[in-house]
C-alpha cells in the first residue's frame, strides 16, 4: 500500500510539475514575442533612416556640383542665399519676383518661427505665394543674364 501510495503521490506531483512548467513557458513566452517584435520594428526603422539620408545625402551632392558647370540657370531647388551668392543678383531683386518683402517674410508666408527662413527654397516661397515657380525662375535668370 505504501508502495502504491508513494506512486500517486509521484504522478501527482509530476503532473503539477508539467502545469508548472506550462505556465512558466506562456509567462515567459510575452516579453520573448514583445522583445523580438520590438527589435523587428527597430530595424525596419533604422532601414528607413538610412535610406532616406542616403538620398538626401545624393540629392545633395549633386547640388553642389550643379554650381562647378558652366552656364548652370537658376533652379527652384535654389534657396535665395544660394542664389545670391552664385548669381549677380541682389537678395531685393529676388524677393521683388517673388513679390515678398524680406522683412515680413515670415508674416506673408504663414509660416512659423520654427522654419529657418534661409532654408526657403524658391519653389517653396513660389507654393506658400501661389506664383508660377517656372515663370519666377525664368524672370530670374533673364534678370541674371541681363
Amino acid at each position: 500500500m505504501k508502495k502504491r501510495n508513494i506512486k500517486i503521490k509521484k504522478e501527482n506531483n509530476n503532473s503539477k510539475d508539467a502545469q508548472t512548467k506550462d505556465q512558466n513557458n506562456n509567462r515567459m513566452k510575452w516579453p520573448i514575442i514583445t522583445l523580438i517584435t520590438v527589435c523587428v520594428i527597430i530595424f525596419v526603422l533604422m532601414i528607413v533612416f538610412v535610406i532616406r539620408t542616403y538620398t538626401h545625402y545624393s540629392e545633395l551632392e549633386s547640388h553642389r556640383t550643379y554650381f562647378e558647370q558652366p552656364n548652370a540657370t537658376i533652379q527652384a531647388w535654389m534657396t535665395i542665399r544660394s542664389v545670391v551668392k552664385h548669381y549677380n543678383l541682389t537678395e531685393e531683386d529676388i524677393y521683388k519676383e517673388l513679390n515678398v518683402s524680406p522683412g515680413t517674410l515670415i508674416n506673408e508666408l504663414g509660416i512659423d518661427n520654427s522654419t529657418i527662413v534661409d532654408k526657403l527654397t524658391i519653389k517653396n516661397i513660389c507654393i506658400k505665394k501661389h506664383l508660377d515657380c517656372n515663370a519666377v525662375v525664368n524672370r530670374l535668370n533673364d534678370i541674371r543674364t541681363k
